[in-house]
Order: C-alpha cells, then structure tokens, then sequence
C-alpha cells in the first residue's frame, strides 16, 4: 500500500512539474505551452496565467500535452516535445522521435491554437495598389562667390513585394550647373531609372522581366533603353539575408552625341544582396554584367550599393554609389560614370524594400 502512495505521489509531481521552460538566467516557468514563434513563447501558467518569454532566453523546454512543429514548408509534426542543446526532439506517437536544430523550428502550437489558426477566415487578396513601399532620397550643395554652382540629388525608389509576385522601379538623378559672373558656363544632368517584375513558380526560383532606361550627358549619352528578362534562383531568403542570383538575354538601344546609334543583343548575369546589418542599419547591392552578342569581346557593367541607417520610421540617411561602365564608349569619352550621392531618405515602408521574410503576413504558407 506504501509503494502504492508513492507511486502516485512519483506521478502526480510529475505531472506537475510537467509543461517546463528553463531561461538563461536559471529561472524556471511551468505551465501549458500555447504558442511559439521565432520572436517568443506564449505560456499558460497557474499562478501567473498568460506569460510571454523571449524565445532568446530559453535553454531548454519540456511541454506537457502535444504540441503542432512547423518547420519551414513541411506538414505540422504533432508530438510532445523538448528542446536543448539547441535541438529539438519531437515524439510522435507509434512513429518514435522526430530530431530537428533549433534554428528549423519557425513556429509551435498548441491543440487548441492548431485549430484556431487552421480554422481562420481566408485573407483578403491583396490589391493593385496595396502592399507598396518606397522611399526618396535628396541632397543639395550650393556654393556662392568667385563661383556660383549648385548640385541636386535626387532619387525615388518603390517596391511592391508579394508572395507570387514583386515589383520594383527606381529613378536615380544628378542636376549640376556653375556659373561665374552671373554667366553660366555648364549645366550637366544624368538619369537612370527602370523596372523589374518577378513571379515566383518556387521559393528558390523566379522568372523576371526589366528595363532600363538611362540619359547620361558625363559620357554623351543621349538615351539608352534596355528590356529584357531571365530566370533567378534565392541563394538566401530569410529575415535578414536576401541573395538572388539570375540570368537572361536582353535587347539594347543606345543613341550619343553625334547621332551616333547603336543596337545590340546582351547576355544578362548578375546578383541582388541585402542584408540587415543591425537593426537600424542595412546594405543593399546590385551587380550586373551584360557582354554584348551583337560585338563580341564589347560589355557593360552595372553597380549600385547603399548603405541605409534609420533614425526614425520615417527618416533615414543614405550613402548610395551608381556607377556605369562600358567598354566601348563614345568618341573621346572615359569608359565609366560614378555616382556618389548621401543625404536623407525619407521611407514608407521601408521592410517592403529588402525581402519578403521581413514581413510574416507576406511568407508563402
């Protein structure tokens, strides 16, 4: 009859103690697991009913009742669970133990919250005109004297990034002039601006299609208008990494001064990085060659990075670098333009600009 007690007495304090969460700083929480996702881990404690952990100081988990695994794309793993060592360990009914790194494991849930989530209203399909972001950039110098001059940056960005499908444009544009004795001696500009669509047949795959169009009076370019498109592959896709490799064919027509004009066929190869450097500062590049198929051993090359700190929601200040290149310029006329431009950037939704996983409403499901 004794052994009998303390089995039961063995059981019932097992039961108790179950649903565990163990923190960094050695504290330990009881209770029924509801939710987790990458940010925090919703418990249901006796004492202290709902309790919201930050999922950067647990070092270990013990659930009580079954629990729904989402790793990635996969179908749920229900099973009870515990995690340590950076690992989690999932036994399934009749299947045994299920192992996954702690990094794999997007979201858990409850039986109840399994239901919940799957028993949702579908979401609005987002319009045309939802889902935009973008910014603009300015910057002005003025000098007054012996010389008078007067430079004017100016840059628009905007993006529209969906599960299915993105749309990015860009314009990009310098005003110089400099008199002297009231009398103006020069007045240089240049613009760049394009587009690019994508659609989105896999989460690694995509097809796109660009143009570009580009006036440019440093390299006597009087208008330049390039369309094409390719298929890319997403290196890195995640909350803070964005890394999409692509290549395609394009189609270009050049006219400079002189009445000099151009046409030729272009191989397209490039990349697109970005990366959250902190959280309030972030680095964007792009990089794309175009070797000429009409002249063989003829190419261009295109180059532009950023780098973006945010002071507020609203406002940041940007350090942005264009340059062009090309290997059979005009007559007379060096091979590439550099554009250095800094100065404030005003952002509406700025997430929009970087990739899709910054944004959990917008994950493929």
């Amino acid at each position: 009859m004794r052994n009998a007690l303390w089995l039961l007495y063995f059981l019932f304090c097992v039961q108790a103690w179950a649903g565990e969460v163990v923190l960094k700083n050695g504290d330990r929480l009881t209770g029924k697991i509801i939710r987790m996702d990458r940010s925090s881990l919703d418990l249901e404690t006796e004492l202290l009913g709902k309790v919201s952990v930050p999922w950067s100081a647990i070092v270990k988990i013990e659930s009580d009742t079954p629990l729904y695994v989402i790793t990635g794309e996969n179908e749920p793993v229900k099973g009870f669970v515990s995690m340590r060592d950076g690992r989690f360990e999932v036994r399934v009914r009749d299947k045994g133990a299920v192992d996954y790194p702690k990094d794999v494991v997007r979201t858990m849930r409850s039986e109840e919250e399994q239901h919940a989530f799957l028993s949702r209203p579908a979401a609005r399909q987002p319009g045309l005109f939802d889902l935009w972001g973008g910014s603009i950039d300015t910057a002005i110098s003025i000098t007054r004297g012996n010389a008078d001059t007067k430079t004017l940056n100016f840059g628009i960005r905007a993006a529209r990034i969906s599960p299915r499908n993105n749309m990015r444009m860009y314009v990009m544009s310098i005003f110089s002039d400099s008199s002297i004795d009231g009398r103006t001696t020069q007045i240089t500009e240049a613009i760049r601006g394009g587009s690019r669509y994508e659609i989105n047949f896999s989460r690694r795959f995509f097809t796109f299609g660009f143009t570009d169009v580009e006036h440019d009076q440093f390299q006597g370019l009087e208008s330049r208008f390039v369309g094409g498109g390719g298929l890319g592959f997403n290196v890195i896709k995640n909350s803070k990494t964005s890394l999409q490799v692509f290549s395609g064919g394009s189609a270009n027509r050049e006219e400079f001064n002189g009445g000099v004009k151009r046409r030729s066929r272009e191989f397209v190869a490039g990349n697109d990085f970005s990366r959250q450097l902190t959280s309030s500062t972030a680095v964007t590049e792009s990089l794309v060659l175009y070797p000429n198929l009409s002249s063989r051993g003829e190419y261009r090359v295109t180059f532009d990075s950023s780098i973006v700190t945010r002071l507020n929601r609203w406002l940041a200040w940007h350090v942005t670098a264009s340059n062009r290149y090309a290997s059979n310029p005009a007559v007379g006329k060096k091979n590439d333009d550099m554009l250095l431009t800094t100065g404030l950037r005003f952002v509406h939704r700025g997430e929009t600009l970087q990739n899709v996983e910054a944004r959990p409403e917008l994950r493929r499901r």
